[in-house]
């Protein structure tokens, strides 16, 4: 997992140490491929890690909530994105599940 502390500071870093104990408490392992960043064209943080169909991010302004983490999946054939807050989920196996629905519905 690629985390650059020169890149991420203030409220970015805050943010990011926030998604880090997200996942880990979801039970994701963050020793794979991977990054924690801020996007440059939206200014979101982000933790994505190829292991998982899945990224975790949150917005500029928001609070350290479930509410204001969302997971995202993107298509892989058309790369549309869908996504939802972690709060509307109980644990990752639900996460699994919806990504598994999107994926079945675009067949």
């Amino acid at each position: 997992m690629n985390l650059d502390f020169t890149k991420l500071e203030g409220w970015e870093l805050t943010k990011a140490i926030y998604l880090i104990q997200k996942a880990k408490e979801l039970g994701m392992t963050l020793d794979g491929y991977g990054e924690i960043a801020v996007n440059q064209n939206s200014g979101y943080t982000y933790l994505w890690s190829e292991d998982y169909p899945f990224t975790l991010y949150m917005p500029i302004n928001c609070e350290l909530s479930n509410d204001d983490v969302y997971v995202m999946h993107t298509d892989t054939y058309n790369g549309d994105e869908t996504e939802k807050t972690l709060s509307e989920f109980n644990g990752i196996n639900e996460i699994y599940d919806w990504v598994k629905s999107l994926e079945y519905n675009q067949d």
